[in-house]
């Protein structure tokens, strides 16, 4: 049995979905972990923190948006 090529793009679908959100949530997590050095390092306040958490939120969703153009652009062929 063959498969056909818009089975193989649903599975290309989901593994991109499932990347996406890993990769959001290892941003946020490197973004907290640089903020918490930061504020150690310069003996800050804990607002470094969520400085680097939401900094890293940010860089995530910049990555997804940037995926998601990629992949739709891919789609129009």
């Amino acid at each position: 049995m063959k498969t056909t090529k818009r089975n193989d793009n649903l599975w290309l679908v989901a593994l991109s979905i499932g990347g996406a959100g890993v990769m959001l949530a290892i941003y946020i997590l490197i973004g907290f972990f640089v903020g918490k050095w930061l504020a150690h390092a310069l003996d800050g306040p804990k607002l470094w923190l969520a400085v680097g958490a939401i900094s890293g939120m940010c860089l995530g969703i910049a990555n997804i948006v940037y995926f998601v153009r990629k992949f739709m652009g891919e789609q129009d062929e």
